[in-house]
């Protein structure tokens, strides 16, 4: 089950999951982001249920004209159950815009693996990282 989990991020049990999907993550930084996601009308969180324990979490950001995956993960023992594909498929379902996300090297494969597309790689300056814009078209959303 996929409930809107918004207003109880702060808490253990979801940094746990979603510090997978963030840079150099502490719990610290998780609470900043958080806040952050909060108090901004423009994102949604939703968190995927089992036995009412959450396993995934996938949080977005939409405008007029798209939909940003802003972050995706599914807890490390849940991982090739179906939960990240359950999790893309409530936020294009959501929504007909183009859905697009920002990922690192580890992402890409899942990403082609449910429409998007690699539209762009940069090389992060000073680092060993390259970020990957992905984007899904709105026409193959539904």
């Amino acid at each position: 089950m996929i409930k809107n989990i918004k207003d109880i991020l702060c808490i253990q049990e979801i940094y746990d999951i979603y510090s997978a999907c963030m840079f150099e993550p502490t719990f610290d930084k998780f609470k900043i982001k958080a806040e952050q996601m909060q108090n901004d009308s423009s994102v949604s969180v939703y968190g995927y249920f089992s036995n009412e324990k959450i396993i995934g979490v996938i949080s977005t950001r939409e405008t007029d004209k798209t939909v940003e995956i802003i972050g995706i993960s599914v807890d490390t023992k849940e991982r090739h159950s179906g939960v990240g594909t359950k999790l893309i498929d409530y936020v294009k379902d959501k929504s007909s815009k183009p859905i697009i996300a920002e990922t690192d090297s580890d992402a890409v494969m899942f990403y082609k693996k449910y429409g998007f597309e690699l539209k762009e790689a940069v090389k992060v300056p000073n680092t060993d990282l390259t970020l990957y814009a992905m984007l899904r078209t709105a026409k193959t959303n539904k």
